[in-house]
């Protein structure tokens, strides 16, 4: 199971959604993310993963 690491970025970006963003973005993580991760498939079309441009290992999720 893959791990993550929550940068500064991350933690300012979240904290300035609205309460219905944040729960929307959880609902994805929990819903579409994890399940994709889980099942060892692509991820389904929805959701936009991307490798960061210079950093082995990371992803942005869209």
């Amino acid at each position: 199971m893959p791990t993550f690491e929550t940068l500064p970025r991350f933690t300012t970006d979240l904290q300035h959604l609205t309460p219905a963003q944040r729960r929307r973005f959880r609902r994805v993580v929990l819903d579409a993310f994890v399940p994709d991760l889980r099942a060892n498939r692509p991820f389904r079309p929805g959701l936009r993963i991307k490798r960061v441009s210079g950093f082995c290992g990371i992803y942005e999720l869209t």
